[in-house]
């Protein structure tokens, strides 16, 4: 299945792209989107546990399924000062 993956923020610089597309196994989760893009982008992989997946206006759990032609967003730890 093909998913998109829109790079929000820092995770643009971390991967290098403001999308991305993967092709996964049926029956994928978030979890194994993250996977894929920290083999890929090893400025990513630094920063993977930190980062939350949204599907539309929501934030979703990673362990959540994807389906094909999902679209998450990868949103990055934000700070305010």
């Amino acid at each position: 299945m093909r998913v998109t993956i829109e790079c929000c923020g820092a995770s643009a610089r971390w991967c290098g792209a403001d999308a991305i597309t993967l092709d996964l196994a049926a029956g994928a989760t978030g979890n194994d989107a993250l996977d894929a893009l920290a083999e890929r982008y090893p400025d990513f992989s630094a920063r993977r546990d930190s980062v939350a997946i949204a599907s539309g206006d929501a934030i979703t759990s990673p362990t959540a399924p994807l389906f094909d032609g999902d679209v998450i967003a990868l949103i990055p730890p934000v700070s305010a000062g």
